[in-house]
Order: C-alpha cells, then structure tokens, then sequence
C-alpha cells in the first residue's frame, strides 16, 4: 500500500512538472542584431572647390583628413558599409534608411567652426526629423580640428546638441581631421 501511495504521489509530481515546465512563451523577444560597420565614407562636393571622397576603415582605424574653406558650404553625404568579407560589400546606408525612426547621424565638431544642416535628398523620420544622411557643411573660418561623426542606434531623441543627449547606443564613432584653409 505504501509504495502504491509512493508511486501515485511521484507520478503526480512528475505530470505536474511536464506541464508546468512545458508553458509556451507567448511573445518571444526578438533581439535584433546591431549593424557590422566596417568602412564610413564622406562624399565632399562644392562648387568651387575640389570634390573629395574621405573613407574610415576599422581596420587600419587611421583618421583621415579633410580639406575644406572657410567661409564656403559643402554638400556632404554619408555611407556606412561592412566591407569584412570583400567579396560581398553590404551597404548599410539602406538599412539605416530604411530604419529611419531606429537611426540618427550626428556630427560633432571641435576645434573648428562648421554648422550643418539638413541637405537635398535626405531621408527624414516618421516625424520629419532629418538623418543628415545628406548634409550641408558650412565652414566659418580658418582652423584645425575633428569631426566625430556618430551613427546612433535607438535614440531617445533626435534633437540634441550633443552626444550625451541623444540616448541610444553607437553604432559606430569615427574621427576625421579637419583643417579649413582661407
């Protein structure tokens, strides 16, 4: 009788485990993988002056230069690409657009005085804010300094001045020297 008792009681214990341990997870969370940046590249065009095309690479991470005038305004485009396996280029320009409410560029000058601003063709938001995938540099006056660009993945806001108050995480932080001639 008692091992009756025993076995009734185990077998209960172990179907009431089955079922319990066996509860479906309604809503999975997906986690959505970042973006692999490998290469960021500036497209530099203005009307008297020379076009210029400066690219950073994380492999060899050097910081490149850029060449511009003071007192001049520059139209200046953006990539961002994952070049690991050369022979398969992503663009991950087009994500980025395509995720534009996910996404925000952000340019940070120092040593130098250059304002940007929204350029023609860029990609905005659902909101109508501007990525600066497409931007308008305007070179005040003569000077050495960085431009620290920013790919901003899930930004709090898209409206701040500075790094600190956009939120989000960093796809990717790129310094490009910049010297602004007379």
């Amino acid at each position: 009788m008692k091992n009756k008792f025993t076995l009734m009681l185990f077998a209960s214990f172990a179907l009431t485990n089955l079922f319990i341990s066996c509860d479906k997870d309604e809503d999975p969370e997906l986690i959505e993988e970042q973006e692999l940046i490998t290469t960021v590249v500036l497209n530099i065009t203005s009307d008297g002056a020379a076009n210029q095309t400066v690219s950073w690479n994380m492999d060899t991470n050097q910081t490149p230069t850029i060449s511009l005038q003071a007192n001049q305004q520059y139209q200046v485009s953006i990539s961002f690409l994952d070049e690991s396996d050369p022979a398969d280029t992503e663009d991950i320009t087009e994500e980025v657009k395509e995720e534009a409410d996910e996404h925000q560029v952000f340019y940070e000058f120092s040593g130098v005085t250059i304002s940007y601003s929204s350029g023609q063709g860029d990609v905005t938001d659902s909101a109508n804010n501007p990525l600066y995938l497409n931007s308008i540099w305007t070179a005040s006056s003569a000077g050495t300094g960085t431009a620290r660009v920013y790919l901003i993945h899930e930004p709090t806001t898209k409206t701040s001045t500075s790094r600190g108050g956009f939120g989000g995480e960093t796809d990717v932080e790129v310094d490009f020297t910049v010297v602004v001639s007379e």
